[in-house]
């Protein structure tokens, strides 16, 4: 397997992920659970370079909470 083969094959199950965890974020009431979420699909779109389209519209108007890194 070549080292393209290996990095398309990575890129693709990181967007997967990322997308997984971006409907995940859709559907928790938790704000504080969503952002995290958001970030770990954030942190896998700085690692591939690109991030799924997912709507974001179940996100709610209210003030963004810091985040932590656990």
């Amino acid at each position: 397997m070549s080292d393209v083969e290996i990095v398309s094959r990575f890129n693709y199950f990181a967007r997967e992920a990322a997308a997984t965890l971006l409907r995940m974020a859709k559907t928790t009431k938790d704000p504080a659970v969503a952002a995290g979420l958001v970030q770990r699909a954030a942190d896998l779109k700085d690692r591939t370079g690109e991030l799924p389209p997912v709507g974001v519209d179940a996100i709610d108007d209210e003030p963004p909470k810091p985040l932590t890194k656990n």
